[in-house]
């Protein structure tokens, strides 16, 4: 195989080619800039030969001006779009991960099939993108009306690090495009086409949720839902013809076949009007896999199915770049809603209002309020602390793809299929290194979570050289937290100065800042508590366990409105465990005097789980007196 010569292409480096499709190529590129910036990004441009086409041109260009308005957490985020020596080129996020169509035949491969829960995650997300897409309006105001066309397992993307991406909105058009597609084309792929789109007719937003449906049914029964040669699946499509997916796995859940059924139906009148409706159900029916469903438990399941191929690609991340390892690893990020010590009321200063003893007692009256979330899901990693604050004021299945997989290689995505067309990995083997042996050890300890292993591993490759530091950095600052989260019930001290060491190694470890926090406030040291939850909103503004945290804490300070600043956030931010945000939103309200906000929030937690027995029975109380004092 050629190795790849590094091209520039005005302020980019174009460091190797990923894949090359029907209309268009891509690289893994970097940009650089002064006082030694750099930044890896996918660069993706039109194949030289198709240049003067004008049509595959506008195509291109439409793509890129559709691209450019996107900018949500499910979609791959486009940062430049041009034109030098002669070629059009768009500038992307560089992402590493696998497509799902990858994913699945790896699952096979180690017979390790993606669980339910994280399946039901995946799809979820697919909806929240989508969702956005489709309310997407421009600068005027006006609806878009943007449809994917093409929502299929090669073009939803899965990072090492738990995200996911849509991308390749190549097919995609506005409603107000000149280039439309004419009426009768077929453009995507057939098994994952609506019966609308396989027939030709128009199409609107519930077309991409007939596919979403698809892929949820393919990871929910371990079957694809259409197979056999084109015409025979396009036929099916066209009638939305299925084997029964509780005929296919039984023991599926029934309100993931009301799901299924609704997304499914041929008649778009008949289905999920939006992906938003979808996307609430599926958050519905996650909350009864406890523990099994989170990004965390997503990020774990990638980096123990792909452990061979993120050392293999740090390696030729390497020899590429020269600069050391450009891979952003994947956090194992434990997100958990706060959980203050049970006792915390003793802490409490006992000069308080009699508004506030009043709050005290009726709020003391109830246990503490439980998880709506599973325990693995939200867990703190130290100990005695429960989830429904203490304030000073209150108590409070795998899926599978029968078609060729291309070679095992890193994907930024599927090749560019814009107009068709197979993908053609192009990656130069990777070069035996000094210390790749040892380099070896510390990742396979760091994926067994040998943290103690991985740390005396990397320390060892750190003598290798005073640059070494640098190409480890993210992984050995991983395996720190590691060790210090093993050691924080037992040596608190040894723990802090882990985690410490953490962040300075790897600054953008949201992982390490938030377990540095936490640690501080299980010390009840809150300045430096609430200076590593800042710094973990800084790496991630959309993260809601920094939020409640703070929230927690403010609270305790007595700094009700500030902490009402964070639960709404919380809550804005719409977590599993959102009726306990709402709960103690609703308690520092009430401190505040702002009895309708409070009960308008309790009402709102008590609906959102009618379960959470604390927010239902200060309902109750508080609805009670406020009658009274009428």
């Amino acid at each position: 195989m050629t190795t790849f010569q590094k091209q520039r292409l005005g302020k980019y480096i174009l460091l190797d080619k990923l894949a090359v499709g029907g209309m268009a190529e891509l690289y893994r590129a970097m940009i650089t800039g002064v006082q030694g910036f750099e930044k890896l990004i996918a660069i993706k441009k039109i194949l030289p030969h198709l240049a003067t086409e004008e049509e595959l041109v506008r195509s291109f260009i439409d793509e890129a001006k559709l691209a450019a308005l996107l900018h949500h957490q499910n979609i791959v985020q486009i940062y430049d779009f041009g034109s030098l020596d002669g070629t059009y080129f768009i500038a992307m996020e560089y992402l590493l991960g696998k497509d799902c169509r990858l994913i699945n035949s790896k699952a096979k491969e180690k017979n390790l099939p993606l669980e339910l829960p994280l399946a039901l995650l995946i799809v979820s997300r697919i909806c929240a993108g989508l969702d956005y897409a489709h309310k997407l309006k421009d600068f005027q105001g006006k609806p878009l009306n943007l449809i994917h066309r093409d929502i299929s397992p090669q073009n939803i993307l899965v990072t090492y690090e738990g995200d996911v991406k849509i991308v390749d909105f190549g097919i995609a058009k506005a409603a107000s495009q000149t280039t439309m597609t004419q009426m009768g084309m077929i453009k995507g792929k057939v098994a994952y086409m609506s019966p609308e789109q396989a027939a030709g007719k128009p199409i609107d937003l519930r077309s991409d949720i007939f596919s979403c449906g698809i892929i949820l049914y393919e990871m929910a029964t371990g079957r694809r839902m259409f197979s056999g040669d084109t015409m025979h699946i396009l036929a099916k499509v066209r009638e939305a013809q299925f084997d029964r997916p509780e005929e296919v796995r039984p023991d599926l859940p029934e309100n993931l076949l009301e799901i299924l059924y609704r997304a499914l139906a041929k008649e778009p009148a008949n289905r999920y009007q939006s992906c938003g409706d979808m996307l609430t159900d599926l958050e519905q029916c996650l909350q009864q896999f406890s523990g099994h469903s989170s990004a965390n438990m997503l990020t774990k399941y990638m980096k123990t199915l792909f452990a061979e191929e993120i050392i293999s690609e740090e390696q030729h991340m390497q020899e590429i770049t020269g600069i050391g390892l450009m891979q952003e690893k994947a956090e194992e990020a434990q997100p958990a809603a706060v959980q203050p010590p049970a006792k915390e009321e003793e802490t409490v200063e006992k000069k308080t209002s009699p508004a506030t003893d009043a709050l005290k007692k009726s709020a003391a009256a109830e246990p503490p309020a439980k998880p709506s979330l599973g325990s693995e899901s939200r867990k703190s990693l130290f100990a005695g602390i429960a989830v429904a604050i203490v304030l000073v004021i209150a108590l409070s299945t795998t899926f599978f793809d029968n078609t060729k997989e291309p070679p095992p290689a890193e994907q930024q995505q599927s090749a560019p299929e814009s107009a068709g067309g197979p993908a053609e990995q192009q990656s130069p083997p990777a070069a035996e290194a000094p210390g790749t042996e040892l380099y070896q050890q510390a990742m396979d300890a760091l994926v067994a979570k040998r943290y103690g292993d991985a740390v005396s591993y990397f320390e060892k490759l750190l003598q290798l050289g005073p640059g070494m530091q640098d190409k480890i950095a993210v992984s050995y600052a991983e395996a720190l937290v590691g060790q210090g989260e093993k050691l924080a019930a037992t040596d608190v001290k040894k723990a802090t100065a882990l985690l410490e060491k953490s962040t300075h190694i790897n600054p953008d470890s949201e992982q390490a800042h938030f377990q540095l926090g936490m640690l501080y406030l299980n010390q009840k040291d809150y300045p430096k508590a609430i200076a590593s939850f800042q710094n973990v909103i800084h790496i991630n503004p959309k993260f809601p366990d920094t939020f409640f945290n703070l929230g927690f804490i403010y609270a305790l300070s007595k700094d009700y409105a500030r902490a009402e600043e964070m639960y709404n956030r919380v809550v804005e931010l719409a977590p599993g465990y959102v009726d306990e945000a709402l709960f103690n939103l609703a308690l520092v309200q009430n401190a505040q005097g702002k009895k309708a906000e409070c009960i308008a929030n309790l009402e709102k937690a008590v609906a959102a789980n009618p379960k959470n027995a604390p927010a239902r029975n200060y309902l109750k109380k508080i609805k009670e007196e406020s009658g009274a004092n009428k």
